[in-house]
């Protein structure tokens, strides 16, 4: 989408910033609600998308280096545009992170004067042209040496630009916004449960990890904490899960928001599995899991291992009998269980990546399945021994 001049953009806000915020007390009082209720930040950026006659919100925990999400609330985006702007990493072309990475905690901030040149690449194009986005109002809440917490609400061309004024009024509820997150980084769970957590995570025969809605490492089991000593594949840092690979990494955290996001708002989710490679040695199995919000957890993620070296992972005989499947889908199957991507298949079985992806389509059909880490989590659960 090529940009508009300045001048000759639509103006449509407000000049009355008490026009703005006409529930402020109600945004507040969600606000706070969000430190207890399952969905997390969810409400409140709908609450507030719609008080300031925005189309989208999104409160963003970003890692400074590599650039990188590492959790996501949002209002008014599709799961699918989502998905395209995690996938594809467009936090590093994204111009309004990319200059709110050099900035402190301040005030909200207009993004035109920063994309008043034009979207920062094709790839970029997508998320202003599909969107029909014209600007965002902008506010680092929060900063360290490694992350950077951003919250923006954008609006479309129709919507028109943020005014100053408009920006002053939103600027009230930045004490709270601000509070409402310290206060989040800390308190995820009810403080008398940690106990009962972790009771309940010992009684997990395979090492166990309970993350919360952030995705952050709230507590592990004893075998949790062995494999982590034991392990150059899996690593902890800030509290969060880390993986050498850089694919592994974007496939844990799709997994984990999907799952988290299912938490949050209560939809069924099947778990996904994902196979930690290992030099030299058989891969990690990681199962991802979403827990519902219950009087224990304010929603969040159960991760379990197991090392299969003392597993047999299924044949493509098995995979074939057990879920009907053509000798070749089967082979298909039992290469992803066991760590391989498409087109290490495409490799190993002389075929184009092409040819792979329209096997796997099919056993999707066949199997009711929609991802590769349910279609792998399924196969596992039933076979693996």
């Amino acid at each position: 989408m090529e940009s508009q001049p300045l001048e000759s953009q639509p103006l449509h806000g407000v000049s009355n910033p008490q026009e703005v915020l006409p529930n402020e007390s109600e945004l507040i009082r969600c606000l706070y609600q969000s430190l207890q209720h399952q969905a997390g930040f969810h409400d409140f950026l709908v609450m507030l998308t719609s008080a300031v006659n925005g189309c989208a919100a999104q409160l963003s925990f970003i890692r400074r280096a590599p650039r990188t999400i590492e959790h996501i609330w949002h209002a008014g985006l599709s799961d699918e545009m989502v998905g395209w702007y995690l996938d594809n990493n467009m936090i590093e072309h994204d111009a309004v992170t990319n200059h709110a990475i050099n900035q402190q905690p301040g005030v909200f901030n207009s993004a035109l004067p920063l994309i008043a040149n034009g979207p920062p690449g094709d790839d970029y194009g997508r998320w202003e042209s599909d969107q029909s986005m014209l600007d965002s109002a902008w506010l680092v809440v929060d900063s360290s040496a490694t992350h950077i917490i951003l919250l923006t609400v954008q609006r479309t061309v129709a919507q028109g630009r943020y005014f100053p004024e408009e920006l002053g009024a939103m600027n009230r509820l930045v004490p709270f916004v601000r509070q409402t997150v310290s206060l989040a980084q800390t308190f995820h769970q009810h403080p008398s449960t940690q106990q009962s957590l972790s009771a309940i995570a010992e009684l997990i025969p395979e090492a166990a990890f309970l993350l919360n809605n952030r995705g952050m490492v709230v507590l592990a089991n004893q075998r949790g904490n062995q494999l982590l000593e034991g392990e150059r594949c899996l690593t902890m840092r800030s509290e969060r899960l880390c993986f050498p690979a850089e694919v592994t990494q974007k496939m844990f955290f799709r997994a984990i928001t999907r799952a988290s996001d299912a938490a949050i708002t209560g939809a069924a989710a099947r778990p996904e599995t994902l196979i930690i490679n290992r030099d030299a040695r058989s891969p990690l199995v990681m199962t991802i899991r979403p827990l519902e919000y219950n009087e224990l957890l304010t929603g969040g993620v159960l991760i379990t291992l197991i090392d299969s070296d003392s597993r047999v992972f299924p044949s493509a005989a098995a995979i074939a009998e057990c879920f009907v499947l053509s000798p070749v889908e089967a082979e298909v199957c039992e290469d992803l269980v066991t760590g391989l991507s498409l087109k290490d298949i495409a490799e190993k079985r002389c075929k184009s990546e092409a040819t792979i992806r329209s096997y796997l389509k099919q056993i999707f059909h066949k199997t009711g399945q929609t991802r590769q880490g349910q279609l792998i989590s399924t196969i596992l659960s039933a076979l693996l021994r």
